[in-house]
């Protein structure tokens, strides 16, 4: 089923023009009132989402999205309106949902730093989106409208395309979240069965535990040993590595925080110094970014019928 409206596009001008300060500083913009501009307004309703169009830093695109908060008309002079301050009845307010959630207040302005870290949709790019945009200079003070009945300008597939497609390029990367000590020990015990590894967790030795073994062979000893220091005691981890080399010969892998790496390195240096070539020092987000590319292509491989 379609949606009458599915939202819009909204006219500002550019960042630098008088007007856009109503915006910043209440979330407020106005049109003169004509034929076009009075149906294309009164189609607008709180809720809608309107994607913001200017120019700023000598682009002109969409630069933001924002919710319409109130749609009313008023021929009240606006002072920040100073070309015409009665001269734009047909108003519309607004709620700023990226870059930042945001309902502008004199008390609470928006700064218009804000979008200079935006990447936004050029005009060419709404053009290739099948919005073409904004050609008439009367049509500077104007309102687009995405929906698939009258007066929408644009089909809403049109509207769910750009709002997409801002999103995705603006997107913020979620923090990484904190992995615990089992989590890792588990990665790195099926990385190892992923190599064709035989893999032994909690591994004796001089009545200290190893957290993970890698052998060639079942009755082999470990050719290679993972210790995790995430919040421990840093040189007692890199002593039973030192301990399953003794014994073993064994390569020595220190899993660890990016913060803890020098520190560990410093001890590897030091007091370690004679089988510092034994020793590696692992970043716990590299050795997870590693056990997420192993899974892809295993389950790449299994899909394929490879395995």
């Amino acid at each position: 089923m379609g949606r009458a409206i599915a939202g819009c596009i909204i006219n500002l001008i550019s960042s630098t023009h008088p007007h856009f300060k109503s915006l910043l500083s209440e979330g407020l913009w106005g049109f003169p009132d004509n034929k076009l501009n009075r149906r294309r307004w009164s189609a607008l309703k709180p809720g809608l989402r309107a994607l913001l169009y200017f120019q700023h830093k000598e682009v002109k695109g969409v630069w933001g999205v924002a919710e319409v908060v109130e749609v009313s008309e008023s021929r009240e002079p606006v002072h920040y309106w100073v070309e015409n301050p009665a001269g734009y009845p047909l108003q519309v307010r607004l709620r700023l949902l990226q870059p930042v959630e945001l309902a502008p207040t004199p008390t609470d302005p928006l700064n218009p730093e804000v979008f200079d870290g935006v990447k936004p949709l050029r005009k060419e790019e709404l053009a290739a989106l099948g919005a073409s945009m904004f050609r008439p200079t009367a049509d500077r003070w104007s309102i687009l409208l995405f929906g698939d009945e009258p007066p929408a300008t644009y089909s809403s597939a049109i509207f769910d395309k750009i709002l997409d497609e801002y999103t995705l390029r603006n997107v913020k990367p979620r923090p990484a979240k904190p992995r615990s000590h089992d989590e890792i020990v588990d990665m790195i015990a099926e990385i190892g069965r992923m190599q064709g590894k035989f893999v032994e967790k909690e591994v004796e030795i001089d009545g200290k535990r190893i957290d993970v073994a890698w052998k060639r062979i079942a009755r082999g000893v470990p050719y290679a040993v993972f210790e995790v220091s995430i919040e421990g005691d840093l040189y007692a981890d890199l002593v039973k590595l030192k301990h399953a080399f003794d014994a073993w010969n064994s390569i020595a892998i220190l899993v660890t925080t990016a913060k803890k790496r020098g520190e560990a390195e410093k001890w590897i240096s030091g007091a370690f110094h004679e089988v510092k070539q034994y020793f590696r020092v692992i970043e716990i987000e590299d050795l997870v970014q590693l056990y997420e590319k192993k899974r892809q292509y295993k389950e790449l491989e299994n899909k394929l019928g490879l395995l």
